[in-house]
């Protein structure tokens, strides 16, 4: 059985586990108010159910928000699923809501959750009733403008599966030894955007917490994690129905906006905001525009 979080609303996180049927288990935390609109955050890679888009958590029972972020295998506590795909992923979260009397709800992404965002509005189809792509990119079934962070010796070999987990994993080593210390790094080398962002304490605080969730089991999960990016994704983006709201900043180095462009493009129904000057963790100035746009 689950934890289930306490009725009164309160910043958070609140955390629970679920044991799902093949005796894993489902890390979950949830922000805001309990009665409020559930939103399933699918959050980055590297990252952790204790990802969110405001310094002040607060904010998402003033909004009316219920935020449900758990742990994807091997991150955090949630235990790793060997051989997993994308389409894995919603079957994991169909068991969650339902465990928390969850009935319609909106996805949200940053970053590397896009596809999993994606895929679980694929899978619930009507039952997913918003989507939001914050700084996404497309399944690589279509050529790719390569983001500088990625090795080059990675790019001839990016969509066969089996060395790309363990040539990710050297990338990711000196983060998991430090994980504290990637809001720093990240501000040396993103755009002059995102280092304003990462420059306030209260932004640092966030991402300090969920990278350091997100790496106490080593980078085995986000090798994994990332590699699954970089092999067809397991369903078709045009038979996504829902409308989906992307944001991306035009600085974004981490996922060039070209992606973004190419990713919107692959969507049936699409919004795209465009954002100018900005970077990849706009989001912290855009998250109550972001979430009034995901209300059904």
């Amino acid at each position: 059985m689950p934890e289930q979080p306490g009725h009164p609303a309160s910043a958070g996180p609140r955390d629970g586990e679920l044991r799902l049927p093949d005796g894993r288990t489902l890390a979950w935390a949830e922000y805001g108010d309990p009665a409020g609109r559930p939103v399933l955050g699918c959050h980055g890679s590297p990252s952790s159910r204790l990802e969110r888009h405001v310094e002040d958590p607060a904010d998402y029972a003033r909004w009316g928000v219920r935020l449900v972020v758990p742990d994807r295998p091997g991150f955090g506590r949630s235990d790793p699923q060997p051989g997993r795909r994308v389409t894995d992923w919603p079957r994991d979260v169909a068991r969650l809501v339902d465990s928390l009397g969850i009935g319609e709800f909106a996805v949200l992404s940053l970053s590397g959750g896009a596809a999993y965002a994606l895929a679980c509005a694929h899978a619930f189809d009507t039952r997913v009733v918003g989507v939001g792509v914050l700084g996404g990119a497309p399944p690589p079934d279509v050529p790719w403008a390569w983001p500088g962070w990625l090795p080059k010796r990675m790019r001839a070999v990016a969509h066969r599966p089996s060395p790309v987990a363990s040539l990710l994993r050297p990338v990711f080593a000196p983060a998991a030894r430090r994980p504290e210390a990637i809001p720093g790094y990240l501000q040396t080398r993103l755009a002059a955007a995102d280092r304003r962002v990462l420059g306030r304490p209260g932004v640092r605080r966030v991402l300090v917490d969920m990278f350091t969730e997100a790496l106490r089991n080593g980078t085995a999960p986000v090798a994994e994690d990332r590699a699954l990016l970089f092999r067809p994704w397991g369903f078709p983006l045009a038979e996504v129905r829902q409308q989906v709201h992307l944001w991306h900043g035009t600085q974004d180095w981490q996922v060039p906006v070209a992606l973004g462009r190419v990713l919107a493009a692959m969507l049936p129904r699409c919004t795209p905001h465009w954002l100018p000057g900005e970077g990849h963790f706009a989001v912290f100035d855009h998250a109550a525009e972001v979430h009034a746009a995901l209300r059904p």
